[in-house]
């Protein structure tokens, strides 16, 4: 009877401090997402997720910068590509770090910064010459491409032979194992590959476009900062110079 009646007097006082822990447990979890940022000066970027690809580790380069000149923080959340935009685009995140318009639905809550980083050009990457001269007809040939990118969908020929990799790094090995007769990159990615083997030839673009910085409808305040940056980034050299630093250390072998 004792017992009972301490059991009765206790488990309220154990209920409530239960309740306590899972409060401050689940409050350490960080809330992504535009309104969901707890810190004000922070801002939750979504990126692809192949970090070894040269132009997403020179574009996260080029972002941090931007944001870092305008008193904000980065968090980047890397998800594969097509996630990555998905996300940006159902407001999970406070920007998607850069794709050309194209890329990105139109009733996204999504602002493209007023002017490019640059712009993307999507290229055709062969073996050598020879390979370049016997494929130039992507018609019927076996394509590889990077696994997420929207814009790839845009110049495909039905007939061709698909063949999906998550980076450059397997566009190069598929060439030089003959599995593949072509790769589809960016032409950044190309021109880091061709750094490393100098016998591979870029073909003339497929696709060009210019390539944006967005940020969520809720956070437009940040975009003229970020813009102005951006353009005396660009007036001073400076995206160039991170662009082709990064073709050249960080480069597919």
């Amino acid at each position: 009877m004792i017992l009972k009646e301490l059991n009765n007097h206790y488990r309220p006082t154990v209920l409530a401090l239960a309740a306590m822990v899972l409060l401050f447990a689940f409050s350490g979890y960080p809330s992504y997402g535009a309104a969901g940022e707890s810190d004000a000066g922070t801002r939750v970027i979504t990126t692809p997720s192949t970090t070894s690809e040269v132009s997403v580790v020179f574009g996260k380069d080029i972002i941090q910068q931007l944001y870092t000149s305008c008193g904000l923080t980065i968090r980047y959340l890397d998800a594969p590509a097509a996630r990555a935009v998905m996300m940006a685009e159902k407001s999970q995140s406070d920007g998607e770090l850069a794709r050309i318009p194209m890329a990105v639905k139109e009733n996204a809550p999504l602002i493209p910064l007023n002017t490019p980083i640059e712009e993307a050009r999507l290229v055709p990457l062969f073996l050598d010459s020879k390979s370049a001269k016997a494929h130039s007809d992507l018609t019927d040939k076996r394509i590889g491409f990077l696994n997420g990118y929207r814009m790839i969908a845009a110049v495909l020929p039905e007939d061709a032979t698909q063949v999906a990799t998550s980076d450059t790094f397997q566009l190069v090995s598929l060439l030089k194992r003959k599995r593949i007769d072509v790769a589809l990159t960016l032409e950044w990615d190309a021109l880091a590959a061709k750094h490393h083997n100098p016998d591979m030839v870029i073909g003339n673009p497929l696709l060009e476009s210019p390539i944006y910085h967005w940020v969520h409808e809720s956070r437009e305040n940040d975009i003229p900062c970020l813009s102005e940056t951006l353009n005396d980034m660009k007036a001073d050299g400076e995206i160039q110079r991170i662009i082709r630093e990064g073709i050249e250390s960080s480069s597919p072998k």
